[in-house]
């Protein structure tokens, strides 16, 4: 058994490795390639720390997985992270347990290539202002995708925690692909107004921004929100959206607050969601269709972009001899 740590998965895995094995994993699930059964929420012993376990079994390629993501808001006090994650690779044919990755880091990466994925089909061509809200890690690999999708001119900051920010605009120097300047905004109107391209990666419970100052032709990337109480995006900009799209329909009727919030207060229906992202990657239905569309791509979680990303580092590391042996 081959263990990857969180050190592994940042040296030896580029995000365009992780871009072109999340577009692939769309496009098997489009094709029902890949299973992915309902994924389980266990309250652990804190009403306020649990686990999630959400499963994928390819049948394109010869593994099985499962990745647990424990969220324990006390571990603050622990001096420790929050959210945890890690991924248990399996072969298909023997059910033997291949690696287990560390996936942290990996699971903002997956993130990150899963908007950049969305932005290609979704974001207008010319499309060069994005607008970052939150700056902790999923926003790093946020731009650190999207710039590898769009010729950025400028990309716009905001946080609460305008030192977070400030950290964030120096690492930005560590992954800009290009020379675009980079601005942090007073607020978060301010910084999405007259944007091409918005990211919401925070973990608030109400929207972060006025959906009013959303311009014709925006697209928008939601990651942060992930529980049905969670609303990043306001109930105006989801219900004046021209196309809504998230990874997995069934799950986001679940989870994501930012489409259950306005269909429990009568502002939107079920019709609102566009589809499935993975349908527009294999061209079953459109993407952008005209430079006047508002778009909007729910991230809601997805195991099969988890597991395929976990595939690639364990062909990538298993190749290159990297990583930690282990016999039982």
């Amino acid at each position: 058994m081959l263990v990857i740590s969180e050190h592994d998965v940042k040296k030896f895995l580029s995000m365009d490795d992780v871009i072109k094995a999340v577009n692939q994993a769309y496009q098997d699930y489009s094709d029902k390639l890949i299973d992915v059964p309902p994924r389980v929420t266990m309250v652990v012993r804190e009403k306020d720390d649990a686990a999630i376990f959400l499963t994928a079994n390819y049948r394109s390629v010869p593994f099985y997985g499962i990745k647990q993501a424990s969220s324990f808001p006390s571990n603050k006090n622990r001096g420790k992270n929050t959210v945890m994650s890690d991924i248990s690779l399996y072969s298909a044919d023997t059910g033997e347990l291949l690696a287990m990755v560390s996936a942290n880091y990996l699971t903002a990466m997956k993130t990150g290539a899963a908007s950049a994925v969305a932005t290609n089909h979704f974001a207008r061509e010319g499309a060069a202002v994005l607008a970052i809200i939150g700056t902790g890690v999923q926003a790093r690999t946020q731009l650190d995708a999207i710039q590898r999708i769009r010729i950025l001119s400028q990309v716009r900051l905001y946080d609460l925690d305008q030192v977070r920010a400030k950290e964030f605009f120096h690492f930005v120097e560590e992954i800009r692909n290009r020379d675009y300047p980079v601005v942090i905004s007073s607020s978060a109107d301010a910084c999405i107004g007259g944007a091409d391209i918005v990211v919401t990666a925070t973990t608030s419970n109400k929207p972060v921004f006025s959906g009013n100052r959303i311009q014709k032709g925006t697209h928008i990337n939601a990651v942060g929100s992930f529980t049905p109480f969670m609303q990043e995006i306001d109930s105006l900009t989801i219900a004046g959206a021209d196309k809504v799209v998230t990874d997995n329909a069934i799950e986001t009727w679940t989870v994501a607050g930012d489409l259950l919030v306005p269909l429990e207060q009568g502002e939107i229906t079920n019709l609102k969601l566009y589809g499935e992202l993975g349908d527009v990657v294999a061209g079953k239905i459109p993407g952008r269709q005209n430079d006047e569309e508002i778009t909007v791509y729910e991230s809601v979680g997805f195991a099969a972009l988890d597991i395929a990303v976990a595939v690639a580092a364990y062909k990538k590391l298993s190749q290159l001899r990297i990583g930690a042996e282990v016999t039982f």
